[in-house]
This record gives C-alpha cells, sequence and structure tokens, in this order.
C-alpha cells in the first residue's frame, strides 16, 4: 500500500479524530481524545497520509514541544485496517525530516505507553532509546515512556 503524505487540510479533521475514537492506544484512556484546529500552532507540523483519497493516518510534530528545544511527536495514529503497512514509517519519516531540516533541534521526542508494546518495538526498530517512564502521566495506572532519537546520526 502506497501512501501520499501531505499537510493537513480542514476536511481532514473528522478522519483524524475517527482515527483517535477507534485505535489503540487512546480507547484505552478514560478521557476521549479530540483534534480542534485551534490546538496546532502555526509552526507545527500537522500531517496525513492518504492512500486512494482516504486518511489512513495523521501525525503532528512541535517544532521545540520537548524542554522548548527539542523536537516533539504530539500525536501519530494510523487506521486499523491501514496499519502494517508502511503508513506509520511514512508518517514517522515526514516529522523527522521536519525537524531535521526546518528546526533548530536534531533530536526527536515521543511517549508511548506502556501497554503499547507494538509502538515501542516500532520505535526501537527505527532508531529510538527509551530513556525515561512518566508514572500515571496521562492516566493513573498507565506509565509513558519516553523516547529519544538523535537525528544527526540519520
Amino acid at each position: 500500500m502506497s501512501a501520499d503524505v501531505r499537510r493537513y487540510e480542514d476536511d481532514d479533521l473528522e478522519a483524524i479524530n475517527e482515527i483517535l475514537a477507534t485505535t489503540s492506544p487512546w480507547t484505552a484512556y478514560e478521557e476521549r481524545y479530540r483534534l480542534e484546529v485551534a490546538d496546532v500552532a502555526d509552526d507545527d507540523l500537522l500531517v496525513v497520509a492518504t492512500v486512494d483519497d482516504t486518511v489512513a493516518g495523521f501525525a503532528w510534530t512541535v517544532p521545540n514541544g520537548a524542554f522548548d528545544r527539542s523536537g516533539y511527536l504530539k500525536l501519530i495514529g494510523v487506521a486499523e485496517d491501514a496499519q502494517g503497512q508502511g503508513i506509520g514509517s511514512a508518517l514517522l519519516d515526514h516529522a523527522e525530516r521536519f525537524v531535521s531540516t526546518e528546526t533548530t533541534s536534531d533530536e526527536l521526542f515521543l511517549l508511548v505507553s506502556d501497554f503499547n508494546e507494538a509502538a515501542q518495538a516500532f520505535y526501537r526498530h527505527r532508531g529510538y532509546d527509551r530513556v525515561g517512564q512518566l508514572e500515571g502521566y496521562v492516566q493513573p495506572g498507565i506509565d509513558e515512556y519516553v523516547f529519544r532519537k538523535s537525528l544527526h546520526d540519520s
């Protein structure tokens, strides 16, 4: 499956929120996540991956969202029926390229829920290292692992 990655358009919001409502890890949380256009700052990068003109995934990257100096992958999601087909990799490639070429940072941080072992394996395979743990950060009883990748070495 070949995906095209492009900047977000207003018409994509419903599809993004459908992914947030129906896929892990967000379905495991008590609070339901919804993306609002007002949440995305002008210098953030919000992209979607489309297959046959249908949104199959999205990624939201904040240029200095980690410690006010490093790139932060705030959200990434791929529709259930599109997982395992390279869409997450295409979105992550886009996020990494954005941070390494359009910002002053050479590293990207992200959080992964402790129960999301598939995502942890995916990021490790992509060269990310687990560098910390935030206990109950999003929801009590669920820890978030902090992952980091130096983009200078990639």
